[in-house]
């Protein structure tokens, strides 16, 4: 379910950059096409600073999302820390003193984007609950909790059996 919930989130950052980078985009058309003044700036200035910010924020939000792309599918295509080979013994063995550090460090880094991607998102659903409406502010808190519950989930752990005395 983890990895389900990480794609999920990091189509939805991919589909965020291509919507914000687009919008702004326009937004930067429309004011060189009427020759809007941005608070008395020139309107040529406005139009390239609008669509410069388009492109980077895009660029960024879209290559966020293809980083943890990436991540939620190493994590399917390799296994979690051994769990496909953990009947076999020798060199190539899941429990390896090289394996568990890789993993370790793959899952370390994982967390660091995933947090990176949780505050990104934040921002992004503020902006989106204040300024656009509610079916864009939706869209982006279900993203939001997507990575929520990438960063919170704990389910590597086995749960514990059940016996008669746990309810």
């Amino acid at each position: 379910m983890r990895m389900v919930a990480l794609l999920a989130a990091a189509i939805g950052i991919i589909v965020e950059g291509v919507v914000v980078g687009a919008a702004l985009f326009v937004v930067g058309g429309v004011i060189g096409a009427y020759s809007m003044s941005l608070n008395g700036a020139d309107p040529g200035h406005a139009q390239v600073g609008i669509r410069v910010a388009a492109v980077i924020l895009g660029a960024l939000l879209v290559a966020l999302g293809a980083v943890l792309l990436a991540a939620a599918l190493r994590r399917r295509a390799a296994g979690r820390l051994g769990h496909r080979t953990a009947g076999r013994v020798g060199p190539g063995a899941a429990g390896s003193l090289g394996q568990r550090a890789a993993g370790r460090l793959g899952q370390r880094t994982a967390g660091r984007l995933t947090m990176v991607a949780l505050v990104v998102q934040c921002v992004v659903v503020t902006v989106a609950g204040i300024a656009l409406g509610w079916e864009v502010f939706a869209g982006t808190l279900l993203v939001l909790g997507a990575l929520l519950y990438v960063q919170l989930d704990e389910s590597e752990t086995p749960p514990l059996p059940r016996t008669a005395d746990t309810p």
